[in-house]
């Protein structure tokens, strides 16, 4: 079987042939590392006087006073080194201060972790400026924590969107890879903390504040961000006090552009042979071209409230509420009309590479078209597309610490969180015949010509063809409790603590998506009565003025392509207007007597899902400075959680009640519901350990294992069953299909295991080399497979838990500052990072649900994994100058196995950005400074492929989809610390 790989491409400059020797260097440093760990182990003395040293370097640094890029390093490091477990985390110390202007932006740094850059991973159209998606090592089933608990977004379903919480808001992000039982169970890839900051962080009063001004240079437009925080504490009658309350808004306004090939198909048609020595060829449909325009407003306010009224107790409460408001506008011109109709022009040959693909041709279609226009060009769609999203999400916590002996410590926490999410997504297409068209693959980008460049500007050569709304409204709740309780032994040579803990959670979560609602307004098959098969733009004027526009992008893709840039389009009020509009075209389509119409949630749209789990937990920890002639510790701990589930749903039959068909049929299937319900309940036993070495203060060897599980996501346990039937023009059923959910899925699962070296050469330098292994099983993955209703078989297309494989891979860091170096050169350093993952085994085909089309004999890797990827940052921290250089960059991916456009499997390629930041610190409390996103300008290119054919034929071949290009951004930002 042909294996399709995510392996990156060849590339090409300067980077591309150094990254080789950048891999090789990074193994034999990693290689000498381990080789060097017995070395350490052998000679204690050395090692006692080389901690001396770092000691005396420590202190030099105390001296003055760390801020900066460097001191966060310098915490981050220090959580690192000093946990009980595998760890990677990020840590703002001036207060607004992450290195990034998004959680997802920020998470991207660390090793292993790496994100989308679109708006959804099965929907690679539309781009993502900001980032999404967060994967750990190669897997999309990562668990989101607040402060250590639950934390959701509503549009997510299970998991949290990390784009929607506030970076000003965060202390840190903490990623764990290997968790140990205390952990809360769900995260396959790895869980992500994200940290406010409490009241008793600090030793007293804390006031900061930061504001900034962003600016796009795509976009051309400014928007401001903001933050402020007051934290205290006090010494009262009643015991000590403290109060933290956090507020940051922030804005952004982005624009992407985007170019796009439509899918190549196999031709064997004369016309396309004609002049050629091939027996087939494979011809794309057509090019299309677009832009988007992103606006969000992002809100925070985090509080918390913590009273010691003893040595011996302490209280807390804590509250956070985030906002996301987002909008953006997408006017698209692209190909509708039939791929396999398309041909060259009368009196011209398309051409082709050695390979027979098309290079580049004037293109005419044969498809029927009634006389719409009066032409018979090639039929392309102008869109103007609308899309809003509002989500909010509050988290209200309570608990207390106790220590009831010298020895006995309980501690409890109660969390309630509210998640609700509404949307409303609305397209209107206009439809024109492009005559004298010429497509061209040939140069670094498509272009699109057209013998006569008025002819777009001409509205009278356009008709309103379509309308498409989408509307979804999702609400989630949970309620959950924990208890722990943690024994201090005191005179064990090898336990040190033994912690324990029950947790309970019930989680309610209601989600209303009504799908995507495609319907014709007017065509040559859809004629209004008075019109000439389509509605012109002029004849809209009957029902509602300024309906159309002619738009004329500006400097499309940064002037690189070369396409019809004035064409016109359903103008920015109607598209904003769903209820005005939606009105005018029900008055147009009840001349004919159907078309389109507002959507409504059906009963199939509404998925109700209930889920209470209950979950026990132990760990021993355990540490002996002398027994294996290195000091060792670690803890060994099980995590049992049961979970019940239960899902209500509803399915449908067809309704041929209209058909052709015969009498038995119309009778049958009458478009009608039927209820569709599921409960169940699993088990989980997930065991873990955890053991580091000690060689010394600076040099450490982890070891870790464990077993986690990730449960499905909402939409995929959704009870619903919609079933199809695809008829001929007499009636007859040539294809009963049907997709669904599956309230029946279990978990997936994961054996993985960690060993890690660590050497923390000086204060703020460090180097490790971690290697992981992970065997997977029970993937989710789409499957077709007959199933029987009303005693008719039906091809159904639904989630199934499938085959195992696994993971494996490595991950190298170096940080180091250069401080022996002389004068303002001791300023520099350099923090780095690798990462190299591989996979095998699995299920991941791509099946296309509404045709139940594979593509055959190809194994794809898992969604997601990226072989290769790396962050290399340079950093300078010299007096009150930190300046900062980033540069982020994975290989090529698996973004879907079936794109909803191209029903493709679909790739992101190799890609890479550089990020900077500059800033100047005045005094101790105040800094000014500059960051600055995608200063290389990177296209985004994103591919297609492979693509099979009746008779087993395979295209192997990866398609170039798309080419997309977005700002470089912009900020200015100024930060007080009191």
């Amino acid at each position: 079987m042909y294996q399709c790989s995510s392996h990156a491409s060849a590339g090409t400059g300067v980077l591309a042939r150094r990254l080789p020797s950048l891999r090789r260097s990074a193994m034999a440093i990693s290689i000498g590392l381990l080789l060097a760990a017995p070395v350490y182990a052998q000679q204690a003395q050395s090692s006692q006087n080389a901690s001396s040293s770092t000691a005396s370097k420590a202190t030099d640094l105390d001296a003055v006073e760390v801020r900066g890029v460097r001191a966060s390093l310098i915490k981050s490091q220090s959580i690192k080194h000093d946990a009980e477990q595998i760890v990677d985390s990020v840590s703002a110390e001036d207060i607004g201060a992450l290195p990034d202007r998004s959680v997802t932006e920020t998470l991207q740094r660390v090793s292993g972790v790496t994100i989308d850059h679109f708006m959804a991973r099965n929907d690679p159209d539309h781009f993502s400026a900001e980032g999404s998606g967060v994967m750990i090592r190669g897997m999309t089933q990562v668990r989101g924590e607040l402060n250590g608990r639950d934390s959701f977004s509503a549009a997510s379903g299970r998991g949290l969107s990390f784009e929607d919480v506030p970076a000003e808001l965060m202390a840190g992000v903490d990623v764990y890879k290997n968790p140990s039982a205390e952990i809360i169970e769900g995260g396959l890839g790895g869980t992500v903390n994200l940290r406010t900051r409490m009241p008793f962080d600090q030793p007293g009063r804390i006031i900061g504040a930061t504001a900034d001004v962003n600016y796009g240079d795509f976009s051309k437009t400014y928007k401001p961000s903001g933050s402020f925080l007051f934290s205290d504490r006090w010494n009262t009658g009643l015991g000590e006090m403290g109060l933290m309350v956090d507020v940051a808004h922030s804005e952004l306004a982005t624009r992407s552009d985007g170019i796009q090939v439509e899918p190549f198909v196999r031709r064997t048609d004369a016309a396309l042979l004609e002049g050629t020595n091939f027996d087939k060829v494979y011809v794309p449909g057509g090019v299309n071209w677009r832009q988007l325009d992103f606006e969000r407003k992002r809100n925070g306010v985090a509080g918390a409230f913590q009273w010691r009224p003893s040595d011996d107790t302490e209280i807390y409460v804590q509250y956070m509420r985030s906002s996301y408001d987002m909008n953006w506008q997408e006017r698209a011109a692209f190909f509708n009309d039939d791929t396999n109709a398309i041909g060259p022009a009368p009196g011209t040959q398309f051409t082709y590479d050695a390979d027979g693909r098309f290079v580049s041709g004037s293109p005419a279609s044969s498809s029927w078209r009634g006389n719409v226009t009066g032409n018979d060009g090639v039929r392309f769609y102008t869109n103007n597309r609308y899309a809003q999203q509002s989500t909010t999400t509050s988290d209200l916590s309570g608990g207390f610490t106790h220590k009831l002996t010298s020895n006995l410590t309980v501690r409890g926490d109660m969390q309630l969180v509210r998640s609700e999410s509404d949307s409303l997504d609305f397209t209107l297409f206009d439809s024109i015949y492009l005559p004298g068209l010429t497509f061209d693959l040939s140069g670094k980008y498509p272009s699109v010509g057209i013998a006569d460049s008025t002819y777009t500007s001409n509205p009278s050569n356009y008709f309103w063809s379509a309308a498409m709304d989408h509307l979804a409204k999702n609400r989630g709740r949970e309620l959950a409790t924990r208890f722990d309780l943690e024994y201090a032994f005191d005179d064990s040579a090898w336990l040190r603590t033994f912690r324990a803990g029950i947790r309970a959670t019930d989680r309610t979560q209601i989600n209303k998506n009504s799908g995507y609602n495609w319907g014709v307004i007017s065509d040559n098959w859809a004629q209004i009565p008075g019109t000439a098969n389509g509605i012109g733009l002029a004849d809209l004027a009957t029902y509602m003025t300024g309906t159309s526009q002619l738009y004329s992008y500006s400097n499309l893709f940064r002037g690189k392509i070369d396409v019809p840039n004035s064409l016109y389009f359903p103008s920015n009020a109607a598209v904003k207007d769903y209820a005005g509009t939606s009105k005018m075209i029900e008055q147009i389509v009840a001349l004919r007597g159907s078309g389109w119409a507002p959507d409504q949630y059906q009963l199939q749209d509404i998925n109700r899902q209930f889920e209470r789990t209950q979950a026990a937990y132990a760990v021993m920890y355990f540490g002996n400075d002398e027994a294996l002639g290195v000091p060792v510790d670690g803890n060994i701990g099980v995590r049992i959680v049961q979970t019940k589930t239960e899902a209500n749903g509803y399915g449908q039959f067809p309704d041929l009640s209209g058909s052709a068909g015969s009498e038995a049929l119309r009778e049958q299937y009458t478009g009608q519901y039927f209820a569709n319900n599921a409960k169940g309940s699993y088990t989980n036993v997930l065991p873990s350990f955890n053991m580091r070495f000690k060689f010394s203060d600076a040099l450490q060897w982890r070891i870790a294992a464990s077993k986690a599980m990730a449960r499905p996501d909402y939409t995929q346990l959704q009870p619903y069953l919609l079933l199809a039937a695809n008829t001929e023009s007499n009636g007859t059923v040539s294809r009963w299909t049907g997709t669904a959910g599956n309230p029946n899925l279990q978990p997936m699962k994961a054996n993985q295991y960690d060993t890690a070296l660590e050497w923390y050469f000086d204060t703020s330098d460090m180097m490790y080399l971690t290697l992981f292994y992970k065997s997977v099983k029970d993937y989710f993955s789409n499957q077709t497979v007959t199933e029987n209703y009303g005693g008719q078989d039906w091809l159904v297309t639904r989630p199934y838990n499938m085959d195992k494989g696994r993971i494996r891979g490595f991950e190298y860091g170096y940080t180091q500052f250069f401080d022996s170096w002389p004068g303002w050169l001791s300023g520099f350093g350099v923090n780095a990072n690798f990462t190299f993952v591989d996979s095998s085994g699995g299920v991941n085909t791509a099946t296309d649900p509404y045709t139940q089309t594979t593509v055959t004999g190809v194994s794809l890797p898992l969604e997601g994994l990226s072989r290769r990827s790396y962050n290399l940052a340079g950093i300078y921290e010299k007096g009150p100058l930190s300046l900062r250089l980033a540069y982020n960059w994975r290989s090529r991916y698996l973004l879907t196995a079936s794109d909803v456009s191209t029903k493709l499997p679909t790739w992101s390629d190799d890609y890479g950005q550089l990020d900077a930041s500059a800033f100047y610190r005045f005094n101790p409390h105040v800094q000014l400074g500059m960051q600055a996103n995608n200063l290389t300008n990177t296209v985004t290119k994103v591919l297609m492929g492979p693509t099979s054919y009746t008779g087993g034929e395979v295209d192997y071949h990866l398609y170039t989809r798309s080419w997309f290009v977005n700002d470089r951004r912009y900020s200015l930002v100024l930060r007080m610390n009191w």
